[in-house]
């Protein structure tokens, strides 16, 4: 097949690509982005392959030897053929293109010479072949499930003549296992008619991704002309366009807090731990012998060979501090598995003509693994859905699941961690099958949770039963989210923030983009004043109580004290921070869910108080990282870009800002493509608030920014990716759009050819290939 495709670049080297057909359009994007990340793109190759043992050694804790064992589990290569057969002939066409695409600039970047010097002569970096897309294609369906489950399964040994094997370590759990810091990753909004000032849809995208790894986005612009014209942002590896806008129709993604995958608990029979209860009769596992290759360090391969075992219900686990025991081990079962359709829906939105055409293609495809949705069109319309592909129970099982969920302390302790555990021993609890639904035993399209308005739709990541300030809704199945529990502060934050722009009215781009970087905290303006009081006159805590009371409660770089109140917010727990307890006094009311908690908890009749003891705690945990109480913030929260350190603004979960930026985040990244040094820990701190010697270097938070509004004459956006465009920080795109988001410089989201060719920047390339 012959290849032809246009590019050209704009400010902060945005990718405008431009094709006759599929083909070529993939073959474009594949090449330009491998110009900007192929070395990560090549290491999450070489995970799916199960090679990671192979060429990096067995790892820490043996973890690529179980992250290969893992893949090998879930099988993302051996299905990777029947996904491609399963996709419609423009997702095949635009796969393919890519594939060569990419091979094309890893030839010409080896062949100059070009690639970063720590991988120039990489054995590992080699050209794709098509069904290594479609194997990683298939491990970014199970990003929010499987993915991160994978060094569990790797290591579930069964327990032999002596003994179960140990735990899996904790490192070992990915981004199932979210932190409070930034739990979930984004927030999104979409403002209709009845409140903006042209009476079209104005969307707003901020996704909180990690800054590191291969859960990065990459901005472009897709066109075919006469068929496709969209502009956004893609995951490295992930033909198209995952979130942003067309000519008709803007969408924003937030992670969804419902449950990808289940675990079952399975009551093991007295005399083999590989057979199980499962309601009057003992069903006996099935094992496989596994072998791959590991690199020692004497430089020679040898082979590794691991015997892993699948229930009815799937693969077996091995959970940190729980593992697989004589009396009790865990299974887990996918609902992305079987997802062939990812790239299908994605693109199916990319080709919306209207909000109408977006709602049909969702019902139509059942393909969103993993995100909310929050959508307009210039009709100034706005919906929101969970359409995520979601393990369906029945009525019965949905409500022993949300009891367990408050009385069973393991049910409970794997719910914190975002992990539904259901009795795999009782049939009553298996997935149920429905009309409808996409594969048997998931939730249908009609049961998904979803609102249209004419003024707003939001989402921070919280279930979807508070999608907008003052409406709510339940009737929807529970693994998509328990309903009526606490909220964060950060959707708290969001919600009020939307109703606050909804009351003001007469929206604007401008306006809105403006709230979202405000950096307000909701902590601090319901409990700052109070804490202050609580403390002033304590000994050793006068300089601190100075501070606070003239701190703008902001997280911008010039406020002074933020780093204090996040290092106070850190002397209470996640439960704390959403309902009453040491820290508020007013509990969680599921009546007004944006407005409780609220007031400060008052002091115990006896002991410490709490809130006095939280601001010693803090003042010393600054005083060992060498951080001034009165250091702004820009001084003390950076990225780091190559050589150059960044200040930076933004906030974590506990402070309840709409624009996170924090060193710490719910996604974990699986590549292993080398990072940026980290400060010294301080014990205590770094795995709470990521405290470091010398303050706070980011990791996660705010990536593609976001603001557009869909007019008849166009979409107008505004925004900018905050990491940068390039991996690689030789180039110029490495550092100038975390510059702008340090300024909060947002720039024009290019989508005319007028506006492209006027671009200050502009620079072309046209390809042509085989």
């Amino acid at each position: 097949m012959t290849y032809e495709a246009d590019i050209r670049w704009t400010t902060h080297g945005v990718a405008h690509i431009r094709a006759g057909d599929w083909g070529g359009l993939g073959y474009g994007q594949g090449w330009a982005i491998a110009g900007d990340h192929l070395p990560t793109i090549a290491d999450q190759i070489v995970k799916v392959r199960s090679e990671r043992a192979r060429f990096f050694g067995p790892g820490i804790d043996d973890g690529n030897l179980a992250s290969d064992f893992g893949y090998r589990v879930l099988g993302v290569a051996e299905r990777a053929a029947s996904w491609r057969d399963a996709q419609e002939p423009h997702v095949r066409d635009l796969v393919a293109g890519y594939v060569d695409g990419y091979n094309r600039r890893l030839l010409e970047l080896r062949t100059a010479g070009d690639l970063p010097d720590w991988c120039a002569d990489a054995e590992w970096i080699r050209p794709l072949e098509e069904l290594d897309l479609y194997a990683y294609l298939g491990d970014v369906a199970l990003l929010g499930s499987g993915r991160n489950l994978a060094g569990i399964i790797g290591r579930a040994e069964a327990p032999g003549p002596d003994g179960p094997v140990p735990p899996s370590p904790m490192s070992a759990l990915g981004g199932g296992g979210a932190s409070e810091v930034s739990a979930g990753a984004s927030c999104g909004w979409a403002f209709g008619g009845d409140v903006t000032a042209s009476g079209h849809g104005i969307v707003v995208a901020n996704p909180h991704f990690p800054w590191e790894g291969e859960a990065k986005f990459w901005e472009c612009h897709l066109t075919i002309p006469g068929e496709l014209d969209v502009y956004g942002v893609c995951l490295l590896g992930a033909p198209g366009v995952q979130m942003g806008f067309n000519r008709n129709v803007a969408w924003a993604h937030t992670f969804s807090r419902g449950s990808r995958f289940t675990l079952a608990k399975l009551e093991l029979s007295p005399d083999d731990p590989t057979s199980y209860r499962y309601g009057d009769e003992v069903r006996a596992m099935s094992s496989t012998t596994h072998a791959v290759e590991c690199l020692g360090e004497d430089g020679q391969l040898t082979s590794v060979e691991r015997t892993l075992w699948t229930s009815h219900h799937g693969p077996m686990v091995n959970l940190p501090l729980l593992g697989w025991g004589a009396e009790m081990g865990f299974a887990y079962r996918d609902a992305n598995a079987g997802n062939t359709r990812v790239i299908e829906q994605f693109l199916a939105m990319c080709e919306a003509r209207d909000l109408d055409d977006m709602q049909a293609g969702f019902a139509r495809i059942q393909g969103m693994p993993w995100v909310n949705t929050l959508a307009s069109d210039a009709s100034g319309r706005v919906w929101y859905i969970d359409a995520s592909a979601t393990p369906n129970l029945s009525d019965d099982a949905g409500k022993r699941f949300v009891e367990r969920t408050e009385s069973d302390f393991i049910t409970a302790l794997l719910y914190d961690a975002r992990v539904a555990l259901l009795d795999g021993s009782d049939p009553a609890d298996d997935w149920t099958e429905v009309p409808g639904a996409r594969e048997p035993g998931l939730v249908p399209h009609d049961r998904f949770p979803q609102l249209e308005r004419r003024d707003v739709v939001a989402n921070a990541n919280d279930p979807a039963w508070v999608p907008h300030p003052t409406v709510t809704i339940d009737d929807y199945a529970p693994l998509h989210g328990v309903a009526r529990r606490p909220l964060s502060l950060r959707t708290r934050q969001t919600m009020r923030v939307a109703a606050r722009l909804c009351e003001a009215g007469n929206l604007t781009v401008d306006a809105v983009n403006e709230a979202i970087l405000s950096n307000e905290s909701l902590s601090a303006e319901l409990l700052r004043d109070a804490v202050s009081e609580r403390c002033r006159g304590v000994a050793g805590l006068e300089r601190a109580v100075e501070i606070l009371d003239g701190w703008d409660g902001r997280y911008d770089l010039d406020s002074v004290g933020a780093a204090l109140w996040r290092e106070f917010m850190a002397g209470f727990s996640p439960t704390e921070h959403r309902n009453s307890g040491g820290l508020f006094a007013e509990p969680f009311d599921p009546a007004h869910p944006i407005e409780t908690p609220r007031g400060l908890a008052p002091p115990v009749a006896e002991g410490v108080d709490q809130v006095v003891d939280a601001l010693r705690a803090a003042i010393d945990a600054l005083d060992a990282a060498g951080v001034a109480l009165d250091a702004p913030l820009g001084e003390i929260q950076w990225a780091q870009r190559g050589d150059v350190r960044v200040p930076v603004h933004g906030a974590g979960e506990p402070e309840g800002v709409t624009n996170v930026l924090a060193p710490l985040g719910a996604l974990s990244s699986s590549s292993l493509v080398p990072v940026a040094p980290r400060p010294a820990p301080i014990p205590d701190r770094t795995e709470r608030t990521g405290l470091a010697h010398g303050g706070y270097q980011v990791t996660y938070g705010t990536s593609f920014l976001m603001t557009v509004e869909l007019t008849p004459d166009g979409p107008r956006g505004i925004g900018l990716l905050a990491y940068g465009q390039s991996g690689d920080d030789r180039s110029p795109h490495h550092l100038d759009g975390t510059e702008a988001y340090g300024a909060k410089a947002v720039r024009p989201l290019l989508f005319t050819d007028a506006d492209i060719e006027a671009d200050p920047e502009l620079r072309r390339e046209s390809l042509t290939g085989r």
